[in-house]
């Protein structure tokens, strides 16, 4: 054999070699993505009747409150909270989703389908979530606790200040509407943070469930903190277009209103309960 033909040989024989190495890179690769794009998959839950979404939201410790030093005094004491896994809405509700269960509207910003419902109080959600639980006999919805609304709204507790890229630049809050005009926007027209949650900070206020108590840090439970003490006023979460970037901090809580209230500025998303099988419970 000539030196060309060697040279040639070679080669050929690097070449086959090589496509047989990235063959198998190739195989594993789809091997690894199956059940990684299967567990990604299994993560999200469409809710049939009105199409919302629920991400799972893994259990875990965290600390809960002005963890960045930049908050008010009820945002404190800085305390260790453990969660059970639960599952929360992707977006907030939007009016179309509302309105495939209701038959009203009182959004003042109607502006798509898409947008999210305003203008809701808690008799409301509570009318609403009872028609979606007869759509869905033994699932459990209803409105977060303050404890995993910000433990959604870190990504699962991490040490972050905003729900998804900092605001202004990254959530709809009054920089924005100063600029674009008032009101809220469609779902999702800003990035999700790490559980791919979107618009926790801004947009609309967002209903909890809790009891407003200036002190209630001082009296939560190291596991799942609920605070129910009487009171009348209930906690809006998350910012919104009405108000500056520094209200849309994960750690905010503000606008502790009457549970009757109704503003164009606050709305709402739900939890979904999980079963023991790490599945939406039913």
């Amino acid at each position: 054999m000539n030196k060309p033909d060697s040279i040639q040989k070679n080669r050929t024989e690097f070449l086959s070699s090589t496509c047989a190495r990235l063959r198998a890179a190739l195989c594993v690769a789809l091997v690894v993505a199956a059940p990684l794009a299967a567990a990604e998959e299994a993560a999200v839950w469409r809710e049939p009747a009105t199409g919302m979404e629920f991400v799972r939201v893994p259990g875990g410790c965290f600390d809960m409150g002005d963890t960045f030093g930049d908050g008010e005094t009820n945002e404190r004491p800085v305390h260790k909270v453990c969660m059970t896994p639960y599952w929360i809405g992707r977006h907030e509700v939007t009016q179309e989703q509302w309105t495939r269960l209701m038959d009203y509207n009182l959004s003042v910003f109607a502006t798509s389908p898409a947008h999210p419902v305003d203008s809701v109080n808690q008799a409301d959600i509570a009318e609403f979530v009872r028609r979606l639980g007869e759509k869905n006999p033994g699932r459990v919805f209803r409105l977060p606790t303050e404890a995993e609304w910000e433990y959604a709204c870190r990504g699962a507790g991490r040490a972050e200040r905003f729900g998804g890229e900092a605001a202004p630049e990254g959530a709809n809050t009054a920089e924005r509407a100063e600029l674009e005009g008032d009101g809220s926007l469609a779902v999702g027209s800003y990035a999700p943070n790490a559980l791919g949650i979107h618009d926790m900070s801004g947009n609309l206020w967002e209903w909890v469930s809790d009891v407003y108590a200036a002190d209630a840090y001082l009296h939560h439970e190291a596991e799942n903190p609920h605070y129910q003490a009487s009171g009348p006023a209930r906690l809006l979460r998350g910012g919104a277009w009405t108000h500056p970037a520094g209200f849309a901090r994960c750690s905010k809580r503000h606008m502790h209103c009457r549970p009757t209230a109704r503003f164009d500025f606050v709305g709402f998303r739900l939890v979904l309960e999980e079963g023991a099988d790490g599945r939406p419970a039913h």
